[in-house]
């Protein structure tokens, strides 16, 4: 009996001395991995390692780069915003008005429609002869007195032909509408008017 239970009690020793050497192996397995991994990563990072720094300056420079951009953008944005409002407070302000010709021409034409006199004409002119939107260059034209060229007289003939239409004068209103060429926007709302008459 004793030797029975010397030979369990030496059968459960083997086993849990076998299921410790399975679980080092286990453990000196993961380990060797991790350890093979690192090596590689090592390897990668040594084979390629002007490519990584330069890649990783390069996006250093370009965030710097960005940076400095967006804070000249808004540095740009403030002074052009209080020249504006210089102008509109203090109309005859030349450095204001400078600034603001240089830096955002359209934005001064736009000080122009606001401010215009319709007897002196002079700081319209001023705005027309700026590179500047070609829309707010009819608007000033328009403002000027002066037949205007091409989109605001396809705007002015709708709208003269949807006031045709609304006193039921259908055929002048469609002579108005003939006016507006074919590839303009307003073309199809033209259509839709003389369609639906104006209703």
């Amino acid at each position: 009996m004793i030797k029975l239970a010397n030979f369990l009690f030496l059968k459960d020793i083997t086993l849990a001395v076998k299921e410790n050497i399975d679980y080092i192996k286990n453990e000196i397995s993961s380990q060797e991995q991790l350890l093979e991994s690192a090596i590689k990563s090592e390897r990668f990072f040594k084979r390629n390692k002007k490519s990584i720094i330069t890649a990783g300056i390069v996006i250093v420079i370009a965030l710097v780069g960005y940076s400095i951009s967006n804070a000249l953008q808004e540095a740009s944005k403030a002074e052009v915003n209080k020249a504006y409002n210089t102008l509109i407070n203090h109309p005859d302000d030349s450095n204001a008005k400078e600034i603001l010709i240089s830096k955002n021409p359209s934005l001064y034409a736009l000080f122009a429609i606001k401010t215009a006199d319709l007897n002196s004409t002079t700081i319209i002119d001023e705005a027309i002869n700026l590179e500047i939107d070609p829309l707010l260059k009819e608007i000033l034209v328009n403002l000027k007195g002066q037949e205007s060229a091409k989109i605001l007289s396809n705007y002015n003939a709708l709208i003269d032909g949807y006031e045709l239409l609304k006193d039921g004068k259908t055929d002048a209103a469609k002579a108005e509408f003939a006016k507006i060429p074919l590839n303009s926007p307003l073309q199809q709302i033209a259509k839709n008017l003389e369609h639906y008459q104006g209703k």
